[in-house]
């Protein structure tokens, strides 16, 4: 496997990040990654890896309020709590997370990648009507992967559930959704569910605020934010049939809906919510999916 570094890095509102580079020999690309709601990078130090060993260079961090930039005593930033974060500060650290690597990578494609409820902001940071992010920044991308992306939930909470749990949220929008993930339901990978539970860094999906904008938001993916998808931006969505997690349906309906003029879906049949950990050849046939689309974008945009 490539080896990684790992650094602490200050972004926006002075928060110190955890973050991961990997880089193979002679990478034509790189990609920034963002990970799912209560996780953290390290769940993928394999994936990352075999993208840089394919020459794909990856640059990914702990988002605010996850990981070790919730958690580490040592480093976290003093605002830092687990779960403390909401849409657009999301929406401030990954413009923070495209200017760093195009400083660190000047000559090379910038791909945007995310997962589940980070799927959701990668989406949604294509589509911003205001700043952040700012559109020169948009405009430094060379294409974006929807990995699972939650466009919208299978389960949503009933209509009175949400409207109380709003309340709520408006008046401790830090406290945290008390329900974590159930493992059955991320893959049919016993080993990968069994060390999700046991991690110690992994917990809620976060709080109140940040799943509320997550639900919020993606809603407003569907009714209105489609439109202003860049028509030159090519996408890239993948999401497993049996995702009981993110809808599949939903992202195949947003898909439908953007007016790329470059813009791929792949459905994995039988496949959850989790594809890098999804036996089978699965997780195999994901990484190559990808690996073409990045290698097939590969070249500045006009």
């Amino acid at each position: 496997m490539s080896a990684f570094s790992e650094a602490w890095l200050v972004g926006p509102s002075s928060t110190n990040f955890y973050t991961r580079t990997y880089v193979g020999e002679a990478p034509n690309s790189v990609l920034i990654y963002l990970h799912g709601a209560g996780e953290h990078i390290g769940r993928y130090d394999e994936t990352h890896a075999l993208f840089a060993q394919r020459g794909v260079a990856v640059f990914t961090f702990d988002q605010r309020g996850f990981g070790l930039t919730a958690q580490d005593e040592e480093h976290r930033s003093a605002n830092s709590s687990y779960g403390k974060a909401n849409w657009r500060e999301q929406m401030e650290d990954i413009e923070w997370a495209v200017k760093h690597v195009r400083s660190e990578f000047p000559n090379l494609p910038i791909f945007l990648m995310g997962f589940s409820l980070g799927g959701t902001a990668v989406l949604g940071f294509a589509t911003r009507e205001d700043a952040p992010p700012e559109q020169s920044t948009v405009a430094l991308l060379s294409g974006i992967i929807g990995f699972a992306p939650t466009v919208q939930l299978v389960h949503l909470p009933p209509k009175l559930v949400y409207l109380i749990a709003k309340l709520i949220r408006w008046i401790m929008p830090h406290a945290l959704y008390p329900i974590r993930n159930k493992p059955k339901d991320l893959s049919r990978n016993p080993k990968t569910n069994a060390a999700y539970l046991q991690d110690p860094l992994v917990g809620t999906p976060g709080s109140l605020e940040y799943i509320g904008d997550g639900i919020d938001y993606g809603q407003d993916l569907l009714n209105k934010d489609y439109k202003r998808w860049p028509e030159n931006l090519p996408i890239l969505f993948v999401h497993g049939s049996a995702d009981t997690v993110a809808s599949p349906v939903k992202t195949e309906e947003f898909y439908h809906k953007i007016p790329a003029t470059d813009k791929k879906l792949v459905i994995y049949p039988g496949a959850y919510h989790e594809l890098h950990n999804e036996p089978d050849g699965v997780k195999e046939k994901v990484l190559e999916d990808i690996l073409a689309f990045i290698d097939s974008h590969s070249q500045p945009r006009q």
